[in-house]
């Protein structure tokens, strides 16, 4: 985790120095964690403009003392806006665990790759405060390593959900509340690996500092009713703090998540997240 923090830092310093800051006109809205217009783990139902390519880069640092390992993943996406106010995204992850501290054992390999669509088929009016909403398609191909147990699935996987979200002015700032919820399936047509779930992120974004560009999120998370253990364990609550730094073409968000975990043998953990992407 120190390892990563420090990788952050030189991220930020790279990136900013020598910034001017400059008031934004209107929100910045970067990609999450998984390609897609939002906070670190929330989709807000806002999107990309059409025409508009974005890359991003995660770094995802975990500690666990029960039992005892170190887990990083690093998540690559590519996102575009489309016309009738859709986005797509497609992400690929690799990782890197330490499983038991003692001997050093170390484990390497990539993940599954994500296709996802989004589309706000209900946008926001100016100055109405009734919720913008989007409708969310995605689907996991089987690329990851299976000897390492990095998969998410064996065969494919699927979601579909909402998100909702208003950005509502308040004197010079815009605050943002979002919040997403989607059913899950994996690999129905085998009995052995069969699963269905659900999984739920609500945030809130708070723009401070008078140009706009520094803003404050609190998100929650949630995932519940899975009966197959991936590399993403089973069910788990979790909050999220950070700051995001915010341009015109880049931008930063860095935070921290604390994991309630509902499974037997693990103890609570918590992890270092940062993204950095890029519009052009």
């Amino acid at each position: 985790m120190k390892t990563a923090a420090v990788s952050l830092l030189t991220i930020i310093l790279l990136s900013f120095s020598g910034a001017q800051a400059e008031e934004l006109e209107m929100i910045n809205r970067p990609v999450n964690t998984n390609g897609l217009t939002g906070l670190l783990f929330t989709t807000a139902p806002y999107t990309l403009a059409p025409g508009t390519i974005e890359t991003g880069f995660t770094i995802m640092s975990e500690d666990s003392a029960v039992p005892s390992y170190t887990s990083t993943e690093y998540r690559a996406s590519v996102s575009a806006g489309l016309g009738h106010n859709m986005e797509f995204s497609l992400i690929e992850s690799y990782f890197h665990k330490k499983t038991n501290i003692t001997t050093n054992a170390k484990e390497r390999g990539s993940g599954d790759a994500e296709l996802s669509l989004k589309w706000n088929f209900r946008p926001q009016s100016e100055d109405s405060l009734m919720p913008a909403l989007a409708l969310l398609i995605s689907a996991v191909f089987p690329t990851g390593d299976k000897d390492q147990q990095f998969n998410q699935v064996n065969n494919w996987g699927a979601r579909i959900g909402l998100s909702a979200g208003s950005e509502i002015s308040w004197e010079d700032h815009v605050i943002g509340v979002y919040a997403d919820a989607q059913a899950a399936v994996r690999d129905l047509s085998n009995s052995l690996y069969r699963d269905r779930y659900g999984l739920m992120n609500a945030g809130i974004l708070l723009p401070i500092s008078k140009q706009r560009n520094l803003q404050l999120f609190i998100e929650y998370s949630f995932i519940g009713g899975k009966n197959v253990t991936g590399v993403y364990g089973l069910d788990y609550s979790a909050m999220s703090y950070g700051l995001r730094m915010v341009s015109e073409r880049v931008n930063l968000s860095m935070g921290t998540q604390f994991m309630q975990k509902q499974i037997d043998g693990y103890d609570n953990s918590g992890k270092v997240i940062g993204t950095l992407s890029i519009k052009y």
